[in-house]
């Protein structure tokens, strides 16, 4: 029998989004869907150097997807293809993505449609190490709950310089189970990678971090509660909590997802209930689904585009932007007016699990902001 959970568990404490009570129609798909990470003492499973990301489309209340077939013509899809998907639309290096023709009118038609668009993204090494700071948050003597955004972001940016030895470290301690006899080794460790990657702090938070870590090594008694219980090695069993938010967050919406198995067999263990309402959501045959379909192009792109900004500095991203074409220029301008457009209903419809500094280049590159200038 499926363990009955209530939406409103989860949005209790949140500040209420802007129209995430209004019945949408919401479409998914997802890319770059390891399954499970792990770590053992070869390292991970998997290379961990891809966003994941379940995003796609909404559609407003009685409103329609017109002119589908006239844009399959128009983009040259054979009429015996059983359904579209991004690989008819563009080519797999995010770059070369950027200058498809096809691309660029289907970010057209969706614009023109009024189509909103939705995604949750997730850094799955920024995931696996953020509770090394969850579990020092709840000991009011380090005072560390206002800043853990940037302290997150400064452990990941360490890890990133020797993501392999770290891991190595982590699995040493038998990550994520920490033993409480192991702590202080355990934060001393942690400590000393990072001082050994970073010798010299990029900004005060990294001298925060360092600071942070050398006190919580000496403070007695310290527990690491989200370190502890944990089964050795499982760093990510599953990505259904990330399919429930996107349920529960917009509990009166229609919610139609792509058929993956490993995800309904992940979701069967449990319904999402509003009082005695189950909430609305299933999993569909993209053949009969176009709106599953334009997901599939939405969450092609997306899991690129937040892959790239993930795998280059930001100068590194200001000169390549520099040299797109006029066609891959107006793609990203489009992909931009469709974020807006989208936001501007509800910020409810995007949902990240990312480091700041992910944050901050696709506030650059996209939306031309401001960020801080330990980035370059």
């Amino acid at each position: 029998m499926s363990k009955i959970i209530q939406a409103d568990h989860f949005r209790s404490g949140m500040t209420a989004l802007r129209n995430w009570d209004v019945p949408l129609r919401m479409y998914y798909d997802e890319t770059n869907n390891i399954r499970r990470l792990s770590l053992s003492e070869v390292g991970l499973n998997v290379t961990a150097n891809k966003m994941f990301a379940i995003s796609g489309i909404s559609l407003g209340p009685g409103q329609e997807l017109s002119g589908w077939e006239e844009l399959r013509r128009a983009i040259h899809i054979q009429s015996s293809a059983a359904e579209v998907k991004f690989k008819h639309i563009a080519p797999p290096d995010y770059e070369a993505a950027l200058a498809s023709r096809k691309l660029f009118d289907v970010l057209t038609w969706l614009l023109h449609n009024n189509v909103l668009i939705h995604y949750s993204v997730l850094d799955v090494l920024y995931w696996s190490i953020l509770d090394i700071i969850e579990s020092l948050m709840p000991d009011d003597r380090l005072l560390i709950v206002p800043f853990h955004l940037e302290l997150k972001n400064e452990l990941y940016d360490a890890v990133c310089i020797e993501p392999g030895a770290f891991m190595s470290l982590l699995h040493s301690f038998s990550y994520p189970n920490v033993e409480r006899s192991r702590v202080q080794p355990f934060i001393e460790a942690v400590l000393y990678f990072i001082e050994q990657s970073v010798p010299i702090n990029r900004n005060v938070v990294t001298a925060m971090l360092k600071q942070t870590l050398r006190h919580a090594a000496r403070l007695p008694g310290l527990e690491l509660p989200f370190l502890q219980g944990n089964e050795p090695g499982d760093l990510i069993s599953d990505f259904s909590f990330h399919f429930m938010h996107c349920i529960y967050i917009f509990k009166y919406a229609s919610h139609v997802f792509d058929q993956e198995s490993y995800i309904e067999r992940s979701l069967q263990s449990f319904d999402i209930w509003d009082g005695g309402r189950r909430l609305n959501y299933r999993f569909a045959d993209s053949q009969g689904e176009i709106g599953i379909q334009v997901s599939d192009v939405i969450t092609g792109l997306l899991g690129r585009h937040f892959t790239y900004l993930r795998n280059h500095s930001l100068p590194a991203l200001r000169k390549k932007k520099a040299t797109f074409s006029e066609l891959q220029t107006k793609n990203l301008d489009l992909l931009r007016k469709l974020i807006d457009q989208s936001d501007a209903f509800s910020n409810g419809l995007f949902h990240t699990v990312l480091p700041l500094d992910t944050i901050y280049k696709n506030n650059a590159f996209l939306h031309e902001q401001d960020t801080p200038g330990y980035l370059g």
